[in-house]
């Protein structure tokens, strides 16, 4: 029995990252970017404490449901304050995790068909 989820041909998969450099279906990139199922965005916040400007995701926030930040190396932390103002403004929350984890989550709910975006930090 193939267990193995159908994945849309246009789907954004996320094959590589090391220091900051990220390979999505078969391009690379060398900053901070946003990955959605079909697409992918340049994104200026490299560092949690630049994460405030999600003007970017505007258009399409009604496709998200859970965005990733993912913030290099290590893991760090949001304050309740800005996770609940994401919230408020956009309708999905935030969860952190260090790049490694956030790229293979985002993968992992993609293939599942979530509405996930990830945002990973240079």
């Amino acid at each position: 029995m193939d267990v193995t989820p159908l994945i849309r041909a246009d789907s954004k998969i996320i094959q590589s990252y090391k220091g900051g450099v990220f390979k999505v279906s078969n391009v690379t990139y060398e900053r901070s970017i946003i990955v959605m199922v079909d697409r992918v965005i340049q994104w200026a916040p490299s560092t949690p404490a630049q994460l405030s400007d999600f003007a970017v995701l505007e258009p399409f926030k009604d496709q998200i449901e859970v965005f990733l930040f993912g913030t290099g190396e290590k893991q760090l932390m949001l304050s309740p304050t800005l996770r609940q103002q994401i919230k408020q403004a956009y309708g999905f929350s935030i969860d952190t995790m260090d790049n490694g984890a956030a790229c293979r989550t985002y993968n992992v709910l993609m293939a599942e068909g979530r509405l996930v975006a990830v945002g990973l930090s240079k």
